[in-house]
């Protein structure tokens, strides 16, 4: 797990993060995007089906997660 994760979107830190809080398609539907377009962005970079998360998404994901975790 990143231990800080305002060090940005890879691929590892979105799965991890997602890990974290036991999420699933769930972490698509936070940004309500595809779940094929939220695992394009989980792909390993090496992979051609790989597509990097904007920026914005990143915040936007982290910001959920803080609102759900404040609600627990």
């Amino acid at each position: 797990m990143i231990s800080n994760p305002q060090f940005g979107y890879t691929p590892a830190n979105l799965k991890a993060v997602r890990q974290k809080y036991g999420l699933t398609q769930q972490a698509a539907d936070l940004l309500t995007v595809g779940i094929s377009g939220y695992q394009r962005w989980e792909a390993d970079i090496t992979l051609k089906s790989h597509t990097d998360m904007p920026l914005e998404k990143w915040f936007k994901f982290l910001q959920k997660l803080t609102q759900l975790n404040q609600r627990i």
